[in-house]
Order: C-alpha cells, then structure tokens, then sequence
C-alpha cells in the first residue's frame, strides 16, 4: 500500500539549515535543501533511498551558483560545472566525472 502524506522536515546542520520532503512508501525522490546561515540557498540535491542521487547543485555565501551536476549512488557521476565566487567558470574542476572521480575536462 502506498502512503500519500508528505513529511516536512527542517532542522539543523553543522552549515545551515536544512529542509526536505518525501513521499512516504513512494517510489519518488527526496529534495533536500540547505541554507546559509545569512538565509541564502547554499545545496539543493535529489535523494533516492537516503542516498544522493539526481540533479544536484551549491551556492556560494554570496548566492552565486558554485556547482551543478548529477549524483549517482552518492558520487558525482557525468558533467560537473563549477564556478568561483566571483562567477567565472572554474576550469581546474569542471569536467567529467566518474564515480566522484575526474577523468576529463570539459572544453
């Protein structure tokens, strides 16, 4: 039998706080988001079965975007793309990764 409820859950992490919400007993993916301490988005990643899996992305302090790419099974997995905080692109680590690790560069 599948649940339709929806859990919000909001508490505190060592970086800021942190919200998500879940179907129970469903097969759809959690979000969970996480904030600065000045209120600004600093994480946002799918979660499958308690494990980061799917879109991911960070932000700086400042809320200029520092990362975005996919998660599979807790690592990251495919095109990484990473800027400072400035906004330019950060070249010494976008690229491809496999199992968390880099194997190319992008570009």
């Amino acid at each position: 039998m599948k649940w339709n409820h929806v859990l919000l859950c909001v508490g505190l992490c060592g970086l800021g706080v942190v919200g998500a919400t879940q179907g129970l007993r469903s097969s759809a993916p959690l979000e969970q988001t996480t904030y600065w301490a000045n209120g600004k988005l600093q994480s946002r990643t799918a979660i499958e079965d308690g494990i980061p899996s799917g879109r991911s992305e960070r932000w700086h302090k400042d809320g200029t975007k520092q990362a975005a790419g996919e998660m599979r099974d807790g690592r990251m997995e495919g095109p990484w793309e990473f800027w400072l905080s400035d906004g330019t692109p950060d070249v010494q680590r976008t690229g491809t990764y496999r199992a968390g690790v880099r194997v190319d560069a992008d570009g």
